[in-house]
């Protein structure tokens, strides 16, 4: 018996281990089990001659003096081996373990989510970590990840490892493996070492040392792709072990520089396969979405645990989902699926189609992606949301505990559709947020978004159209709410909104601070776009607009039209309007004041030549004089009283009442317009006279909802119950 015919024999078998023992026969490792093959063995003093050939005269006297060496062999074939030399009790022994060539690993082949881990392989910069006990197959998986990169980019890949297992010819990068020992002397010299060489993607066999953690985050945050291995159990003790490796006093901040640095964290498991050929990987994955990375920061082990189990939508997966998804596809056996599982209980209520104690495979609310079983009709909420916009509905409110309901002309109206749990709302809601809103919302416990989508509305035809919806997501009784209002996609002219003259001849002004007012719901967004509309279509002006959300798109006409989002292309009304100033433009519109910082700066706006545009939720005109000068510290108001005193042009009050005819709403408006006497009023504090003001100011354009509703009523537009109901509850206000 020839060792380099075993050794040739193990790697054509394909066999991950060979042990060779004085005295006992050859055993291979394939697929897990250990078995011996034959009856011949090597005697202790051919081991013997075999490890002098490998090892140099130090090695040979360090391998007695500790009585075990690492080391490497490669055959004149050019098959390469992983070398461990130790004295058993039969005397000399070895444990070799091939490495094959790294370009025949890919992927789909692999049995490995091939777009997942492809995606955080395009990465440029961040860490990559993958995790699990020893023979979990790591090295392979990173082998795979440097083998798509090889395959598929011009990079300079450089790996650090002990020892090489896979190796790694030049196809499309150039790629460098160092060996520990042999090449150098640790880890963390190697990675210093290798970040002076101008590497694109580096390889840490595995990160065991705060040392080596310290340098791979520094090479992660400063453009470099770092892959590596930690031996933890799951995604989660991932992070605690990388953490916990330094002293307390420095743990905030490594967690913090690991949150910032984190694309993604990979654990794996190899369960036997239900063919008895090999093994499968089972791959929990962790993505670094910007949630993930600040509860990382935090350190909150819980939260993370429970986003990792939300993420599905991103390519999030935890270890029970995926052994259970196995063993639906017949990859693995129900015996192998409990084995591989640390909680067999949830595995169980996977398999009666629940998770967590919920119901949510029988559940008829999500998105295909959602779908176990791909016979189930989802009801997602492109499917609500066309709803709505088929019945002429102004808004969809979902709400765990009963089935979706619509509001159409004021009234609400539930769908003939099953009650919705929490989760079915939690997962509607999520499957339109991106990461940035889904973070938002976690952090704020709501989230404002404007959602444009195309919507099939004539199935035979297959023409789409393009809606946009305002949509608020909150949490109410510790589940997850949701209303999305519909956004008509043309921008309704004034004599479509009954707009009086008088509100039209506000926006033929060249400077001042015109507010529209009114309760939720009441059509402000819709006047103010009107509003805008008109202008454009008449005069060439500069706007820009700051809205959350934007409802309605404009296109330019005669005017320059720049609409900015909040959170989107701006982080808040204020710092918006801040550098709106700086950009020249002639009118601006606020989508709400809704902070002293916005209302000052609106203010500034108006008074430095600027029409400006704004909403606050007041019930009356003069109650909104009111409420803005006292939501500054008194030491300011009376600055505030000169300011809005100087620049109030108008103020416009306006409620949506149903029409007669059951089939639409009509506005009724108040109108406060910026007299000189107004503005008097204004300025001295005395706003309780505003009201008389308003009541005799008719010649002037000025208007009470008194006025407007008795109007609407005489020309038949709105009932005698409406207009008796909306004047009761506009005399009960304070401001009247």
């Amino acid at each position: 018996m020839e060792i380099s015919d075993l050794l040739h024999y193990a790697m054509e078998s394909a066999a991950s281990d060979l042990f060779v023992s004085a005295g006992k026969p050859p055993a291979f490792r394939r697929s897990g089990q250990v078995l011996p093959e034959g009856e011949e063995y090597l005697t202790a003093q051919e081991i013997d001659a075999f490890r002098k050939q490998c090892l140099t005269a130090k090695a040979e006297q360090e391998y007695h003096a500790r009585g075990s060496y690492d080391s490497a062999y490669t055959l004149p074939t050019g098959e390469r081996f992983r070398l461990n030399f130790l004295e058993a009790l039969t005397g000399p022994a070895f444990v070799a373990r091939p490495v094959y060539p790294g370009e025949a690993l890919f992927f789909e082949e692999l049995g490995l989510p091939a777009a997942t881990l492809a995606e955080m392989c395009t990465n440029k910069s961040g860490i990559i970590i993958v995790v699990g006990s020893t023979g979990s197959g790591k090295s392979t998986t990173l082998a795979a990840m440097v083998n798509y990169i090889n395959h598929n980019f011009n990079k300079h890949i450089i790996t650090i490892e002990d020892p090489i297992e896979f190796l790694h010819r030049d196809i499309n990068c150039l790629v460098t493996q160092r060996e520990l020992n042999s090449s150098t002397t640790s880890f963390s010299d190697a990675l210093r070492a290798a970040l002076r060489e101008s590497p694109d993607v580096i390889v840490i066999g595995e990160m065991r040392d705060m040392d080596t953690v310290q340098v791979a985050l520094a090479a992660a945050m400063t453009g470099h792709l770092v892959i590596t291995t930690v031996h933890t159990g799951d995604t989660v003790q991932a992070i605690e072990r990388v953490v916990d490796l330094y002293p307390e006093e420095q743990r905030l901040q490594i967690a913090s520089d690991l949150g910032n640095a984190l694309v993604g964290i990979i654990a794996q498991r190899l369960v036997p396969r239900a063919d008895g050929n090999g093994m499968f990987p089972a791959l929990e994955i962790l993505l670094g979405t910007p949630t993930v990375k600040k509860l990382v920061g935090d350190r909150d082990m819980r939260a993370l645990a429970e986003a990792l189990k939300r993420g599905g939508s991103s390519g999030m997966i935890t270890f029970t989902r995926a052994i259970f998804r196995l063993y639906k596809d017949g990859f693995i056996s129900l015996d192998a699926a409990n084995e591989a599982v640390s909680n067999r209980d949830e595995l169980q209520l996977m398999l009666r189609g629940m998770e967590s104690g919920v119901d949510s495979f029988a559940s008829q609310y999500g998105s295909a992606e959602d779908a176990e079983d791909p016979d189930i009709q989802f009801i997602d909420m492109s499917r609500l949301l066309k709803t709505a916009v088929k019945t002429g509905a102004s808004d969809l409110l979902l709400s765990a505990g009963s089935s979706p309901v619509l509001r159409i002309h004021g009234e609400l109206r539930p769908l003939d559709l099953p009650v919705l749990t929490g989760q079915d709302t939690a997962r509607l809601l999520n499957s339109i947020l991106n990461p940035i809103q889904r973070v938002e919302f976690e952090e704020n416990r709501e989230v404002d978004l404007a959602l444009s989508i195309s919507l099939v509305m004539d199935q035979e035809t297959g023409e789409s159209e393009n809606w946009r919806f305002r949509v608020n997501g909150f949490h109410q009784r510790g589940t997850v709410g949701i209303v999305c209002r519909v956004i008509v996609s043309k921008i309704p002219k004034p004599e479509d909104l009954n707009l009086p003259p008088q509100i039209l001849q506000l926006t033929t002004k060249q400077q001042g601070l015109i507010l529209i007012t009114g309760p939720t719901g009441s059509g402000k967004s819709t006047s103010l776009a009107s509003m805008i509309d008109f202008i454009n279509r008449n005069r060439a002006e500069h706007i820009i607009t700051i809205e959350d959300p934007i409802e309605y798109v404009h296109k330019n006409i005669m005017s320059l039209l720049e609409q900015r989002e909040v959170h989107s292309d701006t982080h808040s009304f204020a710092a918006a309007l801040k550098y709106a100033l700086r950009e020249d433009p002639d009118v601006i519109l606020v989508g709400e004041m809704r902070d002293t910082e916005t209302i000052a700066a609106a203010l500034t706006a108006a008074e430095t030549g600027h029409l400006v545009f704004g909403t606050l939720h007041t019930n009356s005109a003069p109650q909104t004089i009111d409420r803005i000068i006292d939501s500054f510290p008194s030491h300011q108001q009376n600055q505030i009283k000169l300011q809005l005193a100087s620049v109030i042009l108008g103020i416009i009050s306006q409620r949506l009442l149903p029409t007669v005819d059951g089939k639409g709403r009509v506005a009724a408006f108040e109108i406060l317009v910026g007299t000189p006497p107004v503005q008097a009023l204004v300025r001295e504090g005395k706003t309780a006279m505003l009201q008389s003001l308003l009541e005799t100011g008719a010649k002037d354009g000025m208007i009470t909802m008194q006025k407007s509703l008795e109007t609407l009523y005489s020309e038949g537009k709105i009932s005698l119950e409406e207009m008796q109901t909306y004047m009761l509850d506009y005399k009960a206000d304070d401001a009247y």
